[in-house]
């Protein structure tokens, strides 16, 4: 598993996508330093969280689809990613259960005569049933051809698509999305600060940055981090640019220092002082030891001063 996050900002003129780089087997994990998790076709930006074999033919699929459409567009390239899930889909539980039939999915659905009416509703409901550990997501962002072209008063809006066994479904209204395995921290982490669209670029770039940190305390979340800003407008077919490693490195000594949420020392005394009324002997930490002496020292000092003539 993994976590993929997108998120809207600068009035819709930019999408910061992140993802790690952890690949999961079923008997270990490792982090290479490169990877398809994040890739680009026709101007849209590709996350991909689950099995890394099934995840990889999904987009495959979908750029084969995306590839051979006349335009790039929102309506378009959802289309094409619920196109590519009718085939992945069926492909999967196929592998498993028409494989020593020697069929793939359309083969046994024109062949019902070829079996007895309890194996094939059998076989039917075990493929539907199979197919719910299908963990495949793709998250698809960006704005289309149309959209990077117009210039006007009202800017086209950025678009998010998520396509997993459930379908496909546009969070595009929200401004953000999220999948994988660490994607309920980095939800609440973007719900906390209240990411918008309207944001400005610095401030959804350190969101994300900030809710793809804190997903590593989850299962299969890799420390490595890929951050991309893609752009509505600019050169290129796959507008926008990698923030290097040194500067994900940056962006986490800045969170480590200021950003990560912990309990500030005043908000510990303050607690210590409460729990106190009900039962002495608090043990305390070592910061509130200090922060307790520095308190005293300046009262004692501001008393002095008082007394001075």
């Amino acid at each position: 598993m993994t976590v993929c996050i997108n998120a809207i900002g600068d009035d819709h003129e930019a999408i910061v996508s992140c993802v790690d780089t952890r690949i999961s087997t079923a008997v270990t994990s490792y982090d290479p330093l490169v990877g398809r998790k994040i890739c680009g076709f026709r101007g849209w930006t590709i996350l991909s969280s689950g099995t890394l074999a099934q995840a990889e033919s999904l987009i495959d699929t979908f750029q084969d689809h995306l590839g051979n459409a006349q335009d790039n567009d929102p309506p378009t390239v959802q289309r094409c990613l619920e196109a590519a899930l009718r085939i992945e889909l069926p492909r999967f539980s196929a592998a498993r259960f028409l494989a020593p039939y020697g069929l793939d999915m359309p083969t046994f659905l024109s062949s019902r005569a070829s079996f007895t009416e309890e194996r094939w509703n059998e076989l039917s409901r075990q493929m539907f049933e199979y197919s719910d550990s299908y963990d495949v997501e793709l998250l698809v962002s960006g704005w289309g051809a149309r959209q990077e072209a117009f210039s006007g008063p009202q800017r086209p809006s950025g678009y998010i698509l998520a396509a997993n066994r459930n379908g496909v479904i546009s969070h595009s209204d929200e401004g953000f999305f999220v999948s994988g395995s660490g994607a309920d921290a980095a939800h609440s982490i973007l719900s906390f600060f209240n990411q918008q669209p309207h944001m400005t670029l610095a401030q959804t770039l350190y969101h994300v940055a900030a809710a793809k940190f804190m997903s590593e305390r989850t299962a299969f979340v890799g420390p490595f981090t890929i951050l991309r800003v893609a752009r509505r407008s600019g050169d290129g077919d796959w507008r926008g640019f990698f923030i290097q490693p040194d500067e994900v490195a940056e962006i986490r000594r800045v969170w480590e220092r200021t950003g990560q949420p912990r309990m500030h020392v005043a908000a510990e005394a303050a607690v210590v002082d409460l729990l106190s009324r009900h039962e002495s002997g608090q043990r305390v930490s070592a910061d509130h030891i200090v922060y307790v002496a520095r308190r005293e020292i300046r009262r004692s000092t501001s008393r002095r001063s008082e007394r001075e003539p």
